[in-house]
């Protein structure tokens, strides 16, 4: 039971720590793919990155709180939050000045995702266990 609880505590942070990691690549790249370097003073290109970036993040930003504590529902839902990020990250790899933005946002998107699943792997075992040492009705 103890090795258990570790483990838990243990993915909580991975979680926590890859959900951080995700809004640090979407604001990098925003920086990346936003607008071009000397297109405008350094102070607004800065600021309309940071704007660009707030705004991708938005979504994610909602579920703040799931990654700080996370419960099976919420962790559900960011899951599926995470994967309109995944294809937006799977786009801006095949966009032009994109990649390595792309790339960032894909691969901290697929590990936050793996580990939310991980996260809720043993809850499911543990409800198909109930289900069915319960007598249907």
């Amino acid at each position: 039971m103890t090795n258990e609880k570790g483990q838990t505590v243990n993915l909580n942070r991975r979680l926590r720590t890859s959900y951080w990691l995700m809004l640090l690549s979407i604001y990098a790249g925003a920086f990346l793919y936003g607008p071009a370097f000397g297109s405008m003073p350094v102070g607004e290109w800065i600021a309309s990155c940071l704007v660009v970036g707030f705004f991708v993040s938005l979504p994610l930003l909602l579920v703040v709180l799931v990654a700080l504590r996370p419960t099976p529902g919420g962790v559900s839902w960011m899951s599926f939050l995470l994967l309109g990020y995944l294809i937006y990250g799977i786009v801006l790899i095949f966009s032009p000045r994109g990649l390595l933005g792309g790339l960032l946002l894909t691969g901290t998107t697929l590990a936050t995702f793996i580990y939310a699943v991980a996260w809720l792997r043993p809850l499911k075992k543990a409800a198909k266990a109930r289900a069915k040492s319960e007598p249907s009705r």
